[in-house]
């Protein structure tokens, strides 16, 4: 795995606004403003697609900000205090489901009612969140025309923003004076992650034959020599870090009967590989 380091923008995603959820007595009304799902994005600094995926759970997702009274904005202009049209409800933040939800109080004042009206009324329905990247699971795909993939195991929801239209799920938001975030990407490719799938595999694979192997133990139909077979593997294990060459060496450490020597090389290469 390679890791390296780079400055992103803001992103943003479409979301959704609950106009059925409005309630008259505290002016507040509930948005869906993440459900993880993948979109399509390009790569603005080597122009390759990839698939963005954000990981919607309590240890990727930093609520902070929205727990903290982030803004409600209009179409993500945070440059100016007329253009924020309500707040986050403080601690109303959170996940479920693989979604994200909170409640967002409502401006009264004057200038805002136009705006304030649509969204009630449900004829402003689209939202927007605008969130900073902080870490990512890159995945390079080896297969020609296939996007990688951006797992998102780090991030922060900044504001909420009602919009005419719904951002491009590939969409970034950018100022003339952007503020960028510290990203930290944790690279493998796709080949890599196999055989370390592959190996899972396998290991859970030995898991059974162990079981296997115990209980002729236990019954006795194991040799004395299998046994030190066993015994050797775990030393081997020890000092040599590939489980392959391990079993292999736990092997050679032991003369076996023609019988066992199968059996031997499994069980040595059961113990190496743990």
């Amino acid at each position: 795995m390679t890791r390296n380091h780079c400055d992103l923008p803001k992103f943003g995603r479409s979301a959704e606004v609950r106009a059925a959820s409005f309630d008259e007595a505290d002016n507040t009304i509930e948005v869906i403003w993440t459900t993880g799902a993948a979109v399509r994005r390009r790569d603005w600094q080597t122009g390759r697609y990839y698939q963005e995926v954000l990981d919607v759970t309590p240890q990727a997702v930093r609520l902070d900000r929205l727990n903290a009274g982030a803004p409600f904005l209009n179409t993500h202009d945070d440059t100016s205090l007329s253009q924020v049209i309500g707040s986050v409800v403080p601690g109303s933040a959170k996940l479920e489901g693989g979604k994200g939800f909170a409640r967002v109080k409502l401006s009264r004042a004057a200038e805002d009612a136009a705006i304030v009206e649509k969204i009630k009324d449900g004829i402003i329905r689209n939202i927007s969140v605008g969130y900073a990247i902080h870490r990512v699971q890159k995945t390079e795909s080896d297969v020609d025309g296939a996007d990688d993939e951006w797992r998102v195991i780090d991030w922060e929801p900044l504001e909420i923003s009602a919009v005419p239209v719904p951002a491009d799920a590939g969409s970034q938001i950018r100022k003339n004076e952007q503020e960028l975030t510290p990203c930290t990407f944790e690279s493998e490719t796709a080949a890599t992650i196999r055989q370390r799938m592959e190996r899972k595999q396998a290991l859970l694979f030995c898991d059974g034959i162990e079981a296997i192997a115990q209980r002729h133990v236990a019954s006795g139909r194991i040799s004395q020599n299998l046994i030190n077979v066993l015994a050797m593997a775990r030393a081997a294990a020890i000092e040599v870090a590939d489980p392959v060459e391990a079993a292999k060496l736990a092997y050679r450490c032991i003369d076996t009967d023609d019988e066992d020597r199968g059996a031997a090389y499994v069980a040595a290469f059961i113990f190496a590989a743990r």
